[in-house]
């Protein structure tokens, strides 16, 4: 490929997000480079922006949830790929270590991170390693292409990590674009949801997702809610999905299960928080983690593509990359109803 340069945001220190043309990067051996056609906002960004992700390695080019074209390969990759409509799986594995060899390359001891430890898809073009690539079939527009991580995330919280089962009771805490994706996992294999948040265009959307019931923190306690919709008892499941400031919301999602009942947390703050640990004890509540979305990108792909899940709605607004601090400021302030922004770099 003839050597030019492509624009690209920088994140060079924290809050120091610079955009510049660069020269565009060769593919290593096993590596391929791709003509970013979508990048998706995520709200992890804003902790690497803000320099509270301690794995990162600055300067780095931000964006992990991306899609595009593949117009480039190293010499050990096939050029029949060239062309190719991909997603990339952002986390990058060792192979080597025993979790990797347990099926569990999310906890990887060696793992690299697409737009946290090498450059991602705030950028026209990104080098990817060929093993990450998801072929995504023509009729996947790209904007929803781009999000399939998000949806990725939430299938495994609900089919790997809690485990639910149709008919049970899920409580979600939040519904930015993880907890809507969460919903839709679970109301697809026929989970009762109810969802809980405080921002009202959040409630209307995951309703016009299929939430049977919704809650504002704000009106009413939720945990009480729950209960009374539960008939007393209580969730089988609930999900944490809050992030930021979760020093009420985990005690919530345990206090809103039922016995025997299982949480999954998902949204990450950094905060010291205190757990009341004897219902836990007491009434055998479970406490889960879950963290990234293994072996997901394919099944989400397939039931997009076939009908069975649909996060298009999630999608409020398509801008160029030239206004990602104006996307990112959106995001954040949920101004003019921004769920989620996707960036469109070579537009």
């Amino acid at each position: 490929m003839e050597k030019s340069q492509s624009l690209a945001a920088i994140l060079k220190e924290p809050k120091n997000l610079c955009l510049e043309m660069r020269d565009i990067p060769n593919p290593g051996e096993d590596e391929v480079l791709v003509e970013v056609k979508a990048c998706a906002i995520c709200g992890s960004d804003f902790h690497l922006i803000d320099g509270h992700t301690k794995r990162a390695r600055l300067p780095v080019v931000p964006g992990h949830e991306l899609m595009g074209k593949v117009v480039d390969v190293g010499k050990d990759v096939s050029k029949d790929i060239i062309g190719n409509r991909v997603c990339i799986e952002n986390h990058v594995a060792c192979g080597e270590c025993r979790y990797c060899k347990s099926n569990r390359e999310n906890l990887c001891n060696n793992s690299r991170s697409i737009g946290t430890t090498i450059d991602g898809g705030y950028s026209q073009h990104v080098i990817a390693p060929a093993n990450k690539l998801v072929p995504i079939p023509d009729k996947l527009d790209d904007a929803t292409a781009s999000v399939m991580q998000t949806l990725a995330t939430g299938y495994h919280v609900v089919n790997n990590r809690a485990n639910l089962k149709k008919d049970e009771t899920a409580a979600i805490i939040g519904v930015g674009p993880i907890g809507l994706c969460t919903l839709a996992c679970a109301k697809q294999i026929g989970a009762r949801v109810i969802v809980i948040d405080t921002v009202e265009d959040r409630l209307s959307l995951a309703k016009k997702m299929g939430a049977d019931e919704t809650i504002n923190a704000i009106e009413v306690d939720p945990v009480e809610k729950v209960k009374v919709l539960t008939d007393g008892e209580g969730a089988e499941v609930s999900f944490e999905i809050v992030g930021g400031n979760q020093s009420k919301t985990i005690q919530q999602s345990i206090d809103m299960l039922c016995k025997g009942g299982r949480t999954v947390i998902v949204g990450v703050s950094g905060i010291d928080i205190p757990i009341d640990f004897q219902p836990i004890q007491h009434l055998e509540k479970v406490i889960i983690g879950s963290r990234g979305h293994p072996y997901s990108f394919q099944p989400c792909i397939d039931h997009v593509v076939s009908g069975n899940l649909n996060v298009s709605d999630m999608i409020t607004h398509q801008i160029p990359l030239s206004m990602v601090k104006e996307g990112i400021k959106m995001m954040r302030e949920r101004k003019d109803g921004a769920i989620k922004v996707v960036l469109i770099p070579n537009k």
